[in-house]
């Protein structure tokens, strides 16, 4: 269903033109106010607003004097009925590329070789919009997709549709992960916006890009100011029965709930959040939201409530209904890779653990099998990391020492994990490394050896940490390594 309101001097006209189409009412309201939820303006001139909720591929089409077959043409192509719309539209080359343009863009044909035509604003935000979203055989670079969304924001007159503009440049700096130049077409725009759809928008991506940065410790205000932007989005979005993107902040609030320890609050989030999902059968977002919903049960498990640890287990494993090994292999290895983690931790008798064990080594190299050493060098480091931490928690085996295998693991981690590439990651290791090797099978005797890398590895935390509690921790470990070399000496 498309709204659009009609001038009073044309309604009946548009009325009739309308009701001449086979069933097209049923599809078409016409609006006797220029409101919010309109799609298509006409009086002497036929104007298409830009798409705000996503409904289509964004692009923008020209402003144009009113005739009925343009109007029909674009409520056919607004509608997804490309092939009728070409059919109207044969008369009118403008137009008709634009619909041509949105009908590539939303079923993925190519632009190799397309030709553009640069006389006009809208058809350099499609060419911009082309570049950054469309499917071509060469793609354009990032220079390239920048510069297109720039050349259309300085030839634009009109303030929305520069805005709609810069919004999409705003989310391409984002991709790129440049999120400076995001955040000051962000800061602009919002410090001349009088539109609460357009304001919205950009808040948006304003949370995206805090979320992505957020690091521990985590900062109190940037939270805060995440948190109320957030319920700010998520009221305008449910007052105005966009669900969706409803149900995309309530996850992004769940994240936010759970790095702030408040597991109830998270779960409340997800919970409505898969609920509006399941009711819109959004499949793969559904899946997402499964995913998310492990996370947060996983963690809030391992902050004194292993009683979650089950609940999460069935997350994850109705996400992977959807994010299979063959259509979504990095979303099914990251997820055997949290299993992997759940099923080392997960409480039973004693004589089940040995079960729970082998099927957590057993997801641990289904996410082995695709974040490979060499292709996913980062991915690879932490899941050995994960894996090493599993083996300090599995059942004693009869013929080998668990804790042996978890200094192999760390190792395999710390090859990746090197002092010049990835220090804070690498310091995590290590301390992980010193905790296990004070478990690994005992000689009678002392083992210099072993004391000398204990020591070794003391020291470099020492050295690149300046995590106070962390710094103490290696501390006493050196203390406790003199002490028993002082001892085994005596």
């Amino acid at each position: 269903m498309i709204t659009i309101f009609v001038s009073t001097e044309l309604r009946e006209s548009v009325k009739n033109l309308i009701n001449q189409e086979d069933r097209l009412n049923e599809l078409v309201n016409l609006s006797v106010e220029d409101a919010d939820a309109i799609t298509i303006k006409v009086s002497s001139i036929i104007e298409v607003l830009p798409d705000w909720e996503n409904l289509q591929p964004p692009v923008l089409f020209p402003s144009v004097s009113y005739k009925d077959k343009i109007l029909l043409g674009i409520i056919y192509a607004k509608l997804n009925n490309y092939e009728k719309a070409y059919e109207i539209l044969e008369e009118y080359p403008d137009i008709l590329q634009t619909v041509d343009i949105l009908n590539r863009l939303q079923n993925s044909v190519p632009f190799q070789g397309y030709e553009w035509q640069f006389d006009s604003f809208e058809n350099l935000h499609n060419k911009a919009i082309a570049f950054h979203y469309g499917s071509q055989n060469e793609s354009a670079s990032s220079l390239d997709i920048a510069e297109a969304y720039e050349s259309a924001i300085n030839c634009s007159k009109e303030k929305s549709r520069r805005q709609f503009t810069a919004y999409h440049l705003a989310q391409f700096y984002l991709d790129q992960n440049i999120e400076v130049k995001a955040l000051n077409i962000i800061n602009t725009i919002l410090n001349e916006c009088d539109s609460p759809k357009i304001c919205i928008a950009f808040k948006d991506i304003l949370c995206k890009i805090w979320q992505k940065n957020l690091v521990v410790p985590y900062d109190v205000k940037v939270l805060g100011e995440l948190k109320t932007t957030l319920w700010e989005c998520l009221e305008y979005y449910e007052l105005n029965g966009r669900m969706t993107e409803a149900a995309m902040i309530l996850m992004d609030a769940t994240y936010i709930a759970t790095i702030s320890e408040s597991f109830s609050e998270a779960l409340g989030y997800i919970s409505r959040a898969i609920t509006i999902i399941e009711k819109e059968q959004l499949l793969e977002l559904l899946a997402q939201a499964q995913f998310s919903k492990g996370n947060l049960l996983q963690t809030w498990a391992q902050n004194g409530n292993p009683q979650f640890y089950r609940a999460a287990v069935q997350s994850y494993q109705a996400a992977l209904k959807t994010f299979t090994k063959e259509d979504y292999p990095d979303i099914f290895a990251e997820i055997h890779h949290q299993l992997g983690k759940v099923y080392a931790e997960i409480p039973d008798e004693v004589k089940k653990k040995g079960v729970w064990a082998a099927v957590s080594v057993s997801s641990f190299n289904e996410a082995l099998n695709y974040y490979n050493k060499i292709d996913f060098p980062y991915q690879f480091a932490m899941i050995c990391n994960s894996m090493g931490n599993a083996y300090t928690k599995y059942p004693a085996a009869l013929h080998t020492d668990n804790f042996d295998k978890a200094l192999a693991w760390y190792r395999e981690a710390l090859d990746i994990r090197t002092t010049a590439t990835y220090p804070l990651e690498r310091v995590l290791t290590l301390c992980n490394y010193l905790e296990a090797s004070w478990f690994v099978g005992n000689k009678e005797e002392f083992d210099e050896d072993r004391f000398n890398e204990m020591m070794n590895v003391a020291n470099e935390i020492i050295l690149l940490s300046n995590d106070e509690k962390i710094l103490n921790s290696a501390k006493n470990d050196i203390q406790r390594l003199e002490a028993l070399k002082a001892e085994t000496q005596n």
